[in-house]
C-alpha cells in the first residue's frame, strides 16, 4: 500500500488543503526487475531494479496521473473501483 498525497480538503503545511489517497500498489518480480502496479489507476505503471526503486517510481507515477486527473477535471478514482 502506498499513501499518495491529493487536494481538497484538510490543512496541510503553509495552509494548503489536501486529500490523502491510499492506493493497492502491486509489485511483480520480472526477468530480475520489479513492476509496480496501480489497478486503481490504469495504465500507471513503474519499473525499478529493487522493489524499493519501483514503490518510489510508481509514487511519482501516481503523482503525476493524480494532477493530470486534477487538472482535466475528472473524478479521483478510489482504491475500491478497480475491486
Amino acid at each position: 500500500m502506498a499513501r499518495i498525497p491529493g487536494g481538497g480538503s484538510g490543512i496541510a503545511w503553509g495552509g494548503n488543503a489536501v486529500n490523502t489517497y491510499t492506493y493497492t500498489i502491486m509489485v511483480v518480480k520480472e526477468n530480475g526487475n520489479y513492476r509496480a502496479l496501480c489497478p486503481a489507476l490504469p495504465g500507471c505503471a513503474a519499473y525499478g531494479n529493487t522493489r524499493e526503486e519501483a514503490l518510489q517510481n510508481i509514487e511519482i507515477s501516481v503523482l503525476c496521473r493524480l494532477e493530470l486527473l486534477k487538472k482535466k477535471g475528472e473524478p479521483i478514482p478510489e482504491d475500491k473501483d478497480w475491486m
